[in-house]
């Protein structure tokens, strides 16, 4: 998995270094804006005090242990909410940020160096009452939503453990969100458009819950009639990183296959120009189409059953504005099935001339490329071997050396 993109900018520089600052709310970046925003809440959850592996109060019979991928996750996301989110109807308002992991590393941003709290459940009940009050105030608000941790369940019947969930105490469920019941409250919220990105593995609850017992608890209910007094219905996608009853995959220490996938999406392979092209959205469903893509290609060759985001209950949406042109994949493959190396793929970008060294093993090469056409040589030392021309634009192409 390629992460180059997703690294935080963390305080690398000895002569730039800020002072520590609590967020209020967690929030770690707000423009104060007054007119339809966009605001974020993210939770990243790897260290858990009570499961396996987790300190003095550890308990090593526990079902689960530690996670190193959320964190990473949740602070990558971040970055590029921060940074890149771009959603003129709603632009970004405020990005809250929750992380629990070793490191207690501080969040750095143009405002200040962020102290993250715990995600413990009353941690996450006080955010998430602040981000909804923030997204209360408009009914063109958007509010985004994202998870990253362990979950127990299937759809919308899923439990989001928070950091401070114990198996050994009998109020377990009380240290874990009810998704369901979460997304049927935050309806009665103004904000009618929202989106729920769950980055967990999506295992039953099996003998750990009586039939009809509580799977967690929601800081905000549902009620009768969630859209009275408003004019708009809301729409609320949630979009898991995984199927039922599957894993949720990462590299260790790395930013989870459902956190590349975002970020590679968003470069480019899930847009769309069907206003012009110089117009490119990502709307949910190519988002979800260009993460299936990457998902796949990251797991295929490593497990069974590759890892496929899946989505439901939702109606189309524009998600973000490019504000350049999109990068995709170009896969190109040898006619006949041959090797590309030993050998060089010889191409121009931004009238540069490019080299891509390939070896005996290298049966399909991906290069990343602005949208617009290439002309591709591949070569052994001087003497060309096969040609062939492709353009880059999204979701990806293939385009065989003849």
């Amino acid at each position: 998995m390629d992460a180059d993109q997703m690294q935080e900018h963390g305080p690398q520089d000895e002569q730039r270094i800020l002072p520590i600052s609590t967020a209020s709310d967690c929030v770690v970046h707000d423009t104060k804006s007054v007119w339809p925003s966009t605001h974020v809440l993210i939770v990243g959850v790897g260290h858990y005090p009570y499961f396996i592996d987790g300190g003095p109060d550890s308990f090593e019979e526990a079902e689960l242990g530690q996670l190193s991928s959320p964190p990473a996750s949740a602070r990558a996301l971040a970055r590029w909410f921060i940074d890149e989110y771009h959603y003129p109807p709603a632009p970004l308002g405020s990005v809250a940020l929750l992380i629990s992991d070793d490191a207690d590393v501080p969040f750095e941003t143009a405002s200040g160096n962020w102290a993250l709290p715990k995600p413990d459940y009353d941690n996450f009940a006080k955010a998430a009452d602040a981000w909804y009050e923030r997204g209360n105030t408009d009914e063109s608000n958007r509010l985004v939503f994202v998870f990253c941790g362990h979950g127990y369940g299937q759809g919308r019947i899923s439990s989001l453990l928070m950091s401070d969930f114990n198996f050994k105490s009998r109020a377990r469920w009380d240290s874990a969100l009810d998704l369901g019941a979460f997304v049927s409250g935050m309806a009665t919220c103004a904000a009618a458009e929202q989106i729920y990105f769950i980055d967990t593995c999506r295992r039953p609850h099996g003998a750990l819950l009586a039939p009809d017992a509580a799977i967690g608890r929601t800081p905000v209910h549902a009620k009768a009639d969630p859209r009275e007094g408003f004019t708009t219905r809301v729409n609320a996608p949630l979009i898991f990183s995984t199927g039922d009853e599957l894993p949720a995959l990462a590299r260790e220490h790395g930013v989870s296959v459902f956190t590349a996938a975002f970020l590679k999406s968003m470069r480019g392979m899930a847009a769309r120009d069907d206003n012009g092209e110089t117009d490119w959205r990502v709307n949910n469903y190519s988002l979800l189409e260009a993460m299936a893509h990457e998902s796949i290609r990251l797991t295929s060759p490593h497990f069974k059953t590759p890892q496929q985001p899946q989505s439901g209950e939702a109606r189309a949406f524009d998600f973000h504005y490019l504000r350049e042109n999109p990068v995709s994949p170009v896969y190109l493959v040898r006619t006949g099935g041959e090797a590309c190396g030993p050998g060089d793929i010889h191409y121009e970008l931004r009238g540069k001339p490019q080299i891509r060294s390939c070896n005996a093993n290298d049966y399909e090469i991906e290069l990343e490329l602005p949208f617009g056409r290439y002309s591709f040589t591949l070569k052994q030392g001087e003497t060309e071997i096969a040609k062939t021309q492709q353009r880059s634009a999204p979701t990806w192409k293939r385009a065989s050396l003849t």
